[in-house]
């Protein structure tokens, strides 16, 4: 009797657990059940789709498949669509790279693309792509102008400067090396320890 106990009692168990989980909707098997719940009827992809990120990233594609398609078949587009979409791409270069998401060198290498599918005569591209490197070059030039002014008014660069000197005058006259390290590599250090000291907030 007891054995017939112990092998009674789990199988009334397991048809009580049967039951139990197929009680919602016992005339079918259940569905099963998504890890992330729609809310109010949005599914969750859908919100993500309509998120400003996903959106940017989305037109990003948009640009750049726009772009390969343009240049795979510019050849082959008549006068005035070539001209509309290569002033609608020159207008999404601006933009991304007013925004950062074009670097430079990128939006040169794309404005240098457009001119060549762009123009036919072989004397006005080199002229036009002549152009865009010398604008690109006077804005680094600008750019590297700025940044040297910054640092001449910047009294940590200059307590650094004071510093450099000294420390290379040091490493090059010290008759040994700490650590096993080459003079170069200990120079790099102690250099490298000197703008952290100036920087250090």
């Amino acid at each position: 009797m007891k054995k017939w106990l112990t092998l009674l009692v789990p199988c009334v168990v397991l048809v009580a657990a049967i039951v139990w989980w197929k009680r919602d909707d016992p005339g079918r098997p259940l569905a099963p059940r998504s890890s992330v719940e729609a809310v109010d009827g949005v599914s969750p992809l859908a919100s993500l789709q309509a998120t400003p990120q996903a959106q940017e990233h989305l037109e990003r594609q948009r640009f750049e498949a726009d772009a390969k398609d343009f240049f795979a078949r510019s050849a082959s587009l008549r006068a005035v669509e070539r001209s509309e979409r290569a002033d609608a791409l020159t207008r999404q270069i601006d933009k991304y790279e007013a925004a950062g998401g074009l670097s430079a060198g990128e939006a040169v290498l794309l404005r240098t693309a457009l001119v060549k599918a762009t123009v036919d005569d072989p004397a006005r591209q080199a002229e036009e792509v002549a152009a865009i490197a010398d604008r690109y070059r006077a804005h680094a030039d600008r750019r590297m102008a700025a940044f040297l002014e910054q640092q001449r008014n910047d009294p940590r660069f200059q307590a650094y400067k004071a510093r450099e000197a000294q420390v290379v005058a040091e490493v090059m006259a010290a008759t040994t090396i700490p650590a096993g390290l080459t003079r170069d590599q200990y120079l790099r250090q102690r250099l490298q320890e000197e703008r952290e000291r100036a920087y250090a907030p």
